[in-house]
């Protein structure tokens, strides 16, 4: 499968589009989404991803009515979907911070 073609098959259960632009910032990563994704490339398309792709969906509108037609984006999964690859990944989960506690 092509890389440009995986990419965007994984954020449509999600109901996200991406536009040339989001691709873009994953080829100036230094990915070229028109190769096929092999296991030597795949860990740094989801590299692309945490960094340029997921952070700038959060950025989206989250919901948006007009004429009485209305979408709405739900950012938990795509979260999820984050968390599972920065696992994946073995880097720091920076968009899902979780509590802590100090004593002073």
């Amino acid at each position: 499968m092509i890389i440009k073609n995986y990419i965007t098959s994984k954020f449509q259960p999600f109901g996200v589009n991406l536009s040339e632009a989001d691709l873009a910032d994953i080829v100036l990563s230094g990915v070229d989404v028109d190769t096929e994704l092999t296991n030597d490339n795949r860990k740094a398309v989801y590299l692309s991803i945490v960094k340029f792709v997921i952070p700038q969906l959060l950025l989206r509108a989250k919901s948006i009515s007009e004429s009485g037609f209305s979408v709405s984006f739900d950012t938990k999964d795509i979260l999820q979907y984050y968390t599972w690859l920065c696992k994946e990944l073995g880097i720091k989960d920076e968009l899902n911070q979780k509590p802590t506690v100090t004593f002073l």
